[in-house]
């Protein structure tokens, strides 16, 4: 990668980076002052806002000038001094080394003048007087004679001492006024002459505090009455300005080592349509530069690069606009809820409509249009398009800021903790082509933690679908599939992490060319996945999932598979009788579906005579997952659960433990629904009477 090149803002001094044309208006102005014949002063005022190149043409004056031999330049930054006092004594003193370093008289000089008439200013100013106890020294010193000897010298050498001042409206509200009054002070000089240059707004605001009276426009009329010459800075050419602000935007995308798509590179062009409008000024344009050369390198592989320089744009161009974007997150984002559709459709378009109108309104539909590409969902709130769920995995693969997996990104300028870096998760997917199995699997505990487990899963089943690579996929799914206990399996009414793990596995066998190579890597996966609840939740998946051709394996396969999966079953309860897991239920009923011995009943007999307590754990984990405001709640043990339970286990031996944990069960004659007593021993009592007064009917 480049290194960083931010633009300083600097303003330019050479006419070759002359972009916006403004060295003709400059030249007029230099060829004006320096061909004047009028001994009388002069004040001119180039008028332009923050940003807009007042500095860069003064640099064109000014070079201007020091080629005339009749004019010595005087650039006064009146920014290097502490307080009015500094500042006025600063600029006699510039003003004299100046003309007497330039002009070669054999008459008085300059500076004797200054030491004879001026010498009391520097007296009065050290003690902190102000530019009135100037105007009294000067007044009682004769200042005609100043004046008549200051000329004469100026006369003599018929040159003219030119003054530029720049960035008067960036000065505190005082210094602007001191400013001011020292030009009133000396501006009636014959032979000289002052630019300066400042927002006329601003500084009228300011000397409007000062001098204002009842008169609204007593700032205006102070200016009207110093300035003699005003100049409005020339307006920049649009086509200019897009110019020199798309140039900047390659230069940020080269240092980036950033190639956009020509379809990438049509979305921004057309969507930044929308802010060339609100691009008043070349800082504006430089100031946007440098945030995406900023941006696009730290997020460069974690982000959709479009979107981001859109998001930049917004940030750069309208700021209230970015700001409700990164605060109100659910705005943009999600769903309108159906319950309250139009209540909910009005209150955003509202809240959106009241930042759009913070900018011009000729701009506002252009600017909607760039939320509507960056959010689509927001078609919902001003038309009637929806997008659903299934174009969430759209964005999602498109890194798009309105993907709620990515959105933080592009306003954190990093991948969070909690998050999973798309460069890291590309960079394992590359390497397993080529690596062995174990350096796959230290690869992949490197990067996955407990935090961003979730988001793995969910990015690994959006990247899978373009991964052509078999070998890839295999290896992938070895890694994903001996790693189960890593993936969160929380009691919930939707799908989790855990049953998604199972699926992007199983997802990854349908997609293998033949019907032997699915086999043959589903096999592996069920003997090497752990725990034995994951490779159970595999097979569940693999029973159910098409290929792309649409079919599904037949009764015969899943029969082999079966098989696979019971000799693991049998293995790992027979080697560990205490073992349970969520989808207990799931892995008994394959267990007595496709053992053949017949082994899962007689296994489960032997183990709740040693230990009456399974019997416990075991008709907990057929219960149906009950829910209420999202929380699970105990549910009671039903007729369909009872069948379940005895068609997967032997009732008397049910029975038969369940005695022996309770000792004194009441013989219930009605159902046992509203009974005092715990949970567990109220779902034994319910399997009691079920099976004593209704299945012995059956």
């Amino acid at each position: 990668m480049q290194e960083f090149t931010y633009s300083s803002d600097a303003p330019i001094v050479d006419t070759s980076q002359d972009v916006f044309n403004r060295f003709p208006f400059a030249n007029r102005i230099a060829k004006v002052i320096s061909n004047r014949q009028d001994a009388s002063s002069i004040v001119i005022g180039i008028y332009g806002a923050w940003g807009e190149g007042k500095t860069s043409v003064f640099n064109f004056i000014e070079s201007e000038l020091k080629q005339e031999e009749r004019v010595v330049c005087i650039r006064f930054n009146p920014w290097r001094f502490a307080d009015e006092n500094t500042m006025l004594l600063n600029f006699f003193n510039d003003l004299v080394r100046a003309v007497d370093r330039d002009f070669e008289t054999k008459g008085e000089k300059l500076g004797k003048v200054v030491d004879t008439y001026f010498k009391p200013l520097a007296q009065i100013l050290g003690k902190g007087e102000n530019i009135e106890a100037v105007s009294s020294i000067l007044s009682s010193a004769d200042i005609d004679e100043i004046k008549s000897r200051v000329e004469k010298i100026l006369e003599e050498e018929r040159k003219r001492v030119v003054v530029l001042i720049d960035d008067i409206d960036r000065l505190e509200k005082s210094e602007i006024h001191a400013v001011f009054r020292m030009v009133k002070l000396t501006a009636d000089f014959k032979y000289t002459a002052y630019v300066l240059a400042f927002d006329k707004e601003m500084v009228s605001a300011s000397l409007q505090e000062r001098y204002g009276t009842a008169n609204s426009q007593a700032g205006r009329l102070f200016l009207e009455k110093i300035i003699q010459v005003p100049l409005q800075l020339p307006a920049i050419e649009k086509a200019d300005l897009r110019t020199f602000c798309f140039k900047a935007i390659d230069e940020a995308l080269k240092v980036g080592e950033i190639t956009l798509s020509e379809n990438d590179v049509q979305q921004f062009v057309n969507h930044f349509q929308a802010f060339e409008a609100l691009m008043k000024t070349p800082r504006q344009a430089m100031l946007y530069s440098n945030i995406i050369m900023f941006s696009l390198p730290i997020l460069k592989g974690e982000v959709n690069m479009v979107d981001l320089m859109l998001i930049e744009a917004l940030r750069v161009f309208t700021p209230e606009i970015y700001m409700l974007i990164r605060e109100n997150k659910e705005v943009f984002l999600h769903q309108l809820q159906t319950y309250n559709e139009e209540q909910e459709k009005e209150c955003r378009r509202k809240l959106i409509d009241e930042k759009l109108m913070s900018i011009e309104i000729n701009d506002v539909e252009e600017v909607k249009g760039v939320l509507k590409y960056l959010f689509p969902k927001l078609e919902s709130i001003y038309s009637n398009t929806h997008y659903g769920h299934d174009w969430n995995s759209e964005w999602e693969a498109h890194q798009r800021v309105c993907s709620d997996k990515y959105f933080q990104r592009y306003f954190s300028y990093s991948v969070s903790r909690g998050d999973l870096s798309d460069i890291k998760m590309n960079s394992f997917l590359d390497d397993l082509e080529y690596k062995s199995l174990e350096e796959s699997i230290l690869d992949f505990k490197d990067f996955i933690n407990e935090k961003n487990v979730v988001n793995l899963i969910s990015k690994m089943r959006s990247k899978v679908k373009s991964i052509s690579n078999n070998e890839v996929l295999k290896n992938l799914a070895m890694v994903l599939a001996i790693h189960g206990n890593m993936y969160p399996n929380p009691q919930q009414q939707f799908g989790n992490t855990f049953s998604q793990a199972a699926l992007l596995l199983g997802e990854i066998i349908m997609k293998q060319d033949t019907k032997g190579e699915k086999m043959k890597v589903a096999e592996v996966l069920i003997n090497q996945a752990k725990p034995l609840h994951f490779a159970t939740e595999i097979f569940s998946w693999i029973r159910s999932l098409k290929d792309k051709e649409g079919n599904k394996l037949v009764e015969e396969d899943l029969n082999v598979l079966g098989k696979v999966l019971v000799d693991k079953i049998t293995m790992e309860i027979t080697n560990d009788v205490n073992l349970m897991f969520s989808n207990f239920r799931g892995a008994l009923a394959y267990w007595n579906m496709y053992d053949e011995k017949n082994q899962a009943k007689e296994t489960i007999s032997t183990i709740l005579k040693s230990n009456p307590d399974y019997a416990l754990n075991l008709i907990k984990q057929y219960l149906p997952n009950v829910w209420s405001n999202g929380i699970k709640v105990d549910a009671d043990l039903e007729s369909e659960t009872y069948d379940a339970l005895v068609r997967d286990i032997k009732v008397e031996d049910l029975i038969e433990a369940f005695n022996k944990v309770y000792l004194n069960l009441p013989n219930d004659e009605e159902y046992p629904e509203f009974v005092e007593c715990p949970h567990e021993e109220k779902i034994v009592r319910q399997f009691i009477w079920l099976h004593t007064y209704v299945q012995s009917l059956k």
